[in-house]
């Protein structure tokens, strides 16, 4: 049986849900734009890099991997991290799972033990506070504040208790769409060390990256560059167009201070929670998705039309530095719920704050096709 309390962790999004099914029959007269399903299809040159992994054939290719993945894959990932992120990383730091959400499930259970805390900055992705308390963690959850939603060390501070064993952050975050400075995460740094310093605690930053490839190219920071307790979680999904294909990994900072048994352990949690690891197809083709690089021009001019459409409209835009969202305050005269159903009215779907754990917004993805977003501009343009 679900417990009560993950039952109405739950509740916002089914309710969503609920809409969402009504909504669906309207077809493809329905501008989509609330989960992040590119309408374009998957990347072609994702589907090639797949398609020729699946032709070459090699002794037990398709068959059962080790857990954490096959070491080849492992240090073509981290081959590729130290690239990115300038820092040593070897295939041991990094442990292949199928897809971000089990990656988090590893790094949460690595991290912390029964009764712990976890501190989640909100908004955040709906699920973060799910698994917490699925593990029998206690999530504090701590409100950023607008207009920016920027990283308040004041306030993480005082969230953290002796009990703190992680701080579960996306970055680039989703779904404001932020993506933090040096110096909010060099404070984050600080407030952690003190933490430790003072309180005894030791906890382990947990760096959802998913969305890092939507920024300008060369402009991410990556929280491990500034705090050594971090583990990184990546998916390829978002990038390449093909989420439901379930690839991603966790990965252990190099200069995390127990990096050798925090990656270990990371490894047997895949047996333990049956995660394992990616399918032994989606491994083969990591090297080739790693060496593919996308044209997001349309995204940067999608992304700035609705932002000057929005602002023309009256509507309250999160300044986003990327990702493939934006996040709309919504009207003073209607609640969430109210406007998401008076969306779905004007054959628009968006997803409420409250299934991001939060309240007076609204989040679009812009991922919808070409027709989509301009029927989706003109009916929030029009009068309510």
């Amino acid at each position: 049986m679900i417990e009560p309390e993950l039952a109405s962790l739950l509740e916002p999004l089914e309710r969503f849900e609920r809409i969402r099914q009504r909504a669906s029959r309207l077809g493809d007269r329905l501008a989509d734009l609330s989960y992040a399903n590119p309408y374009s299809g998957a990347q072609n040159a994702a589907r090639t890099a797949i398609a020729e992994a699946l032709e070459e054939e090699r002794l037990l290719d398709l068959q059962y991997s080790p857990f954490g993945g096959q070491t080849l894959v492992r240090r073509t990932v981290a081959e590729a991290l130290q690239q990115s992120h300038a820092l040593p990383f070897t295939f041991r730091d990094v442990v292949l799972t199928s897809g971000a959400m089990a990656a988090l499930h590893v790094a949460l259970r690595t991290a912390t033990g029964p009764g712990d805390e976890v501190v989640i900055p909100v908004p955040c992705w709906l699920d973060y506070p799910l698994y917490a308390r699925h593990m029998g963690l206690r999530a504090t959850l701590v409100e950023l504040e607008p207009p920016d939603f920027g990283l308040d060390p004041e306030v993480l501070a005082t969230a953290i208790t002796a009990r703190t064993s992680a701080v579960l952050l996306s970055h680039p975050a989703n779904p404001t769409g932020r993506s933090y400075r040096a110096d909010e995460l060099s404070a984050v740094s600080d407030v952690l060390r003190a933490a430790e310093s003072d309180l005894g605690c030791r906890p382990t930053l947990i760096a959802d990256e998913t969305h890092r490839d939507f920024l300008a190219p060369g402009s991410y920071l990556s929280a491990a560059s500034f705090i050594d307790r971090t583990v990184i979680v990546y998916s390829f999904g978002k990038y390449h167009f093909m989420q439901g294909q379930r690839l991603g990994y966790a990965a252990v900072c190099p200069r995390h201070p127990e990096r050798t048994e925090a990656s270990a352990e990371m490894v047997r949690w895949t047996r333990i929670t049956g995660l394992c690891t990616p399918t032994a197809l989606m491994q083969r083709a990591v090297g080739r998705l790693l060496a593919l690089q996308y044209d997001q021009s349309w995204l940067d001019q999608w992304r700035q039309c609705f932002l000057d459409d929005l602002d023309e409209a009256g509507y309250v835009v999160v300044p986003p530095d990327g990702t493939l969202f934006l996040y709309v305050r919504t009207p003073d005269a209607m609640d969430d719920f109210s406007f998401i159903e008076h969306l779905a009215s004007q054959r628009v779907l968006a997803l409420p704050a409250p299934v991001f754990h939060h309240s007076g917004y609204f989040r679009l993805s812009l991922t919808g096709s070409e027709p989509m977003l301009e029927h989706a501009l003109s009916a929030l343009k029009a009068p309510r």
